[in-house]
């Protein structure tokens, strides 16, 4: 481990021990151009070639006289005579709270967010997005919590960040009125809308009715629970064992036959069905309520089409 530590000193150096001003690379790499913006007698060399890694946020890349004199003679430039290190560093500044107030306002967009920053790390970052994912908070409580979070620089790096922060949101919540059953469908009046101020819910809670008039519930909701998502679904259009009109395509042959679904499933679900007359399987998408569209392409959906043209209804 030590050292793997020391090759890393050699290499990259720290942002500490610093012997010539750096320059801030242009990207994940370090390239031609920019040895060539560093130093001109590498003005030829092809600003596209990757030389080396850009460093990470808070060490130096430091390319020393003899080894920026090899890379110049294997890509046939002259000797540069170079005499100083060359130095590559990602610039980096202190993180005001409001830029970090800002960022985790937008990850709770829409729900009216006051948040209370109490502490913060307090590492110099890198320039570029700052970003705090809502999975990144320790726990969901009145009382202050951890949040992590990150810089995005050099397109895909990530400089790690962390706040102790107080959040509280305020939005509707939707609330059951009165008992709901598992798969029972939602109408209005099985529901309520109040307002809420306080800590994030671990789960999230539904706020518009939209998201689950006509809705199907997959657990039972006591009265004055509140409504989760993730636990509703759309109605089933075809439920197992279903008669089902089957549409089977070919070319400009178009065929409609009756058949029985073998499986449940929503708009767009694919399930097996059977042709209650050969007893043959075949796949089908299900397009609305009580019917269904033979895939093409298989060998089970024409015998399907076969055996209704000559069966016709």
């Amino acid at each position: 481990m030590r050292v793997h530590s020391l090759f890393a000193l050699f290499i990259f150096g720290t942002a500490g021990a610093r012997a010539v001003p750096c320059l801030a690379p242009a990207g994940d790499w370090i390239t031609g151009a920019d040895l060539a913006a560093a130093l001109p007698a590498l003005a030829a060399l092809d600003p596209a070639l990757k030389v080396s890694y850009a460093p990470m946020a808070g060490l130096e890349r430091v390319f020393h006289p003899e080894e920026i004199r090899r890379l110049a003679l294997a890509h046939g430039l002259p000797d540069p005579r170079i005499t100083a290190n060359l130095c590559f560093t990602w610039p980096v500044a202190p993180l005001a709270p409001d830029i970090l107030r800002g960022a985790m306002q937008k990850a709770l967009a829409g729900r009216a967010p006051q948040i209370e920053i109490l502490t913060r790390s307090a590492f110099t970052a890198p320039a570029g997005e700052v970003v705090f994912p809502v999975s990144g908070l320790s726990a969901y409580s009145a009382n202050p919590v951890i949040w992590k979070g990150y810089v995005l620089y050099a397109g895909v790096r990530r400089f790690d960040i962390w706040a102790n922060v107080r959040v509280q949101v305020t939005e509707m919540h939707l609330k059951a009125q009165g008992a709901i059953r598992a798969g029972q469908r939602l109408a209005p009046g099985q529901w309520r809308a109040e307002q809420y101020t306080g800590p994030l819910s671990r789960e999230p809670i539904l706020s518009d009715p939209a998201q689950v008039s006509g809705m199907v519930a997959r657990r039972d909701f006591a009265d004055n629970s509140p409504l989760l998502a993730g636990l509703f679904e759309p109605p089933k259009a075809v439920e197992l064992g279903d008669v089902v009109m089957v549409l089977a395509e070919n070319g400009a042959a178009r065929i409609e036959a009756p058949g029985v679904a073998l499986g449940a499933g929503i708009c767009g679900d694919v399930i097996a069905v059977r042709n209650p007359r050969s007893n043959r399987l075949f796949k089908a998408r299900v397009a609305s309520a009580g019917r269904v569209e033979a895939l093409p392409g298989t060998s089970a959906g024409l015998a399907a089409m076969e055996n209704a043209k000559e069966n016709p209804l």
